[in-house]
């Protein structure tokens, strides 16, 4: 079959959304033609088979594009199914392509953009309209897809008490034969980290991550921290870890790079509240790194509390340290666990589901 992924996150933005497109992209093309149609950005050029369309940066969120796609009808007339990886432009394209050419349309969730409503405003009555009209959009484009999945219960059943009509799990996957333990030694003389005990966080820096749930931590914290990544917080988090020693902000890491952070992590340590899975947190989990999150959104269901690691209430900073030096007296009991629960995830057993959706659709 010819496939269009139609996405509003695409290369080179850089977080979980790009990251489960592009992994997915790869293991798909072994099976379909995989057709990408994305906002275009500086710094990417289109590789074969990828559609950009001419965008602009969105003002309230830095490095997301908002797209204008124009000529739809010709650049997809090819496609069989489209499957959709957004919710805003891009979506609204893969929805007229659909009808267009009278074929299935697939569409993945991945980011609950109601709780993103507070880089435009906090200020009500605003908030409150702008939330209404997003839920409203939300619900109508969901329910016109054939099919719906998303990468957590926690999120499937947020979206079916919010009036979605039918949505199954699947796990965005992690690539288990990439994802392992590895010796983190060049990784700690590169950037000097010396102490027994390091604890840390990667991914993209926005405030809804509550990084200053970490920093704060980081006083009276017998050892180092070390975080990775970028984004529109950026600049907020640094100034926040100015006058902390112990705390390292390493910058945009590889993938490659990745593996032997976390093989460098005693602990994963993941504030978030606004996750739909937290793929970070598979990936250290991959590499026998147990995660301590916050009690909120997905992360309830990606972090087994007691099992692979531990949850707090988020911004108590007094239970995170409860639940930190828990984890460190269980490491090797967590640690075994975690590579036994992330198997489940394997991103193999995601593409398989995956491929068992195509066909069905195909067939109706």
């Amino acid at each position: 079959m010819d496939i269009g992924i139609f996405t509003d996150s695409y290369f080179p933005q850089v977080n979980g959304v790009v990251y489960t497109i592009d992994e997915w992209r790869k293991r798909l093309q072994e099976y379909h033609n995989m057709y990408i149609y994305y906002p275009q950005a500086e710094g990417y050029s289109p590789a074969d088979f990828e559609y950009p369309f001419r965008s602009f940066e969105f003002k309230f969120y830095k490095g997301y594009h908002v797209a204008f796609p124009t000529d739809i009808t010709e650049k997809s007339k090819q496609l069989d199914m489209v499957h959709i990886h957004g919710l805003f432009t891009m979506a609204m394209a893969g929805v007229y392509a659909s009808r267009k050419h009278k074929i299935p349309r697939i569409l993945t969730y991945h980011t609950p953009a109601d709780d993103y409503i507070n880089y435009i405003t906090q200020k009500e009555p605003l908030r409150s309209t702008l939330m209404k009209s997003y839920n409203f959009w939300e619900k109508k484009l969901l329910n016109s897809c054939d099919y719906v999945t998303a990468p957590s219960k926690t999120i499937r059943d947020r979206l079916l008490g919010k009036g979605v009509k039918d949505v199954t799990v699947l796990s965005n996957g992690v690539d288990l034969e990439f994802f392992h333990y590895a010796d983190p030694t060049n990784f700690k003389e590169k950037y000097g980290i010396e102490s027994e005990r390091v604890i840390g966080f990667c991914g993209r820096f926005g405030y809804e991550k509550h990084l200053e749930d970490i920093i704060s931590f980081s006083e009276g914290f017998d050892g180092e921290i070390i975080m990775a990544g970028k984004g529109p917080a950026e600049e907020h988090y640094r100034s926040l870890a100015e006058d902390r020693d112990n705390v390292k902000i390493l910058g945009f890491l590889s993938r490659e790079d990745l593996r032997e952070f976390y093989s460098t992590l005693d602990l994963f340590v993941f504030p978030s509240t606004a996750e739909t899975q937290g793929l970070v947190a598979l990936e250290s989990m991959a590499c026998g790194v147990p995660v301590v999150g916050a009690d909120a959104m997905a992360l309830k269901d990606t972090i087994e509390d007691g099992v692979t690691g531990f949850l707090y209430p988020q911004g108590d900073i007094k239970q995170l340290r409860c639940v930190v030096d828990k984890a460190f007296d269980e490491r090797e009991r967590l640690s075994r666990n975690c590579l036994r629960a992330v198997e489940k995830h394997s991103v193999k057993n995601t593409i398989k589901k995956l491929l068992d959706i195509y066909e069905q659709l195909n067939k109706s």
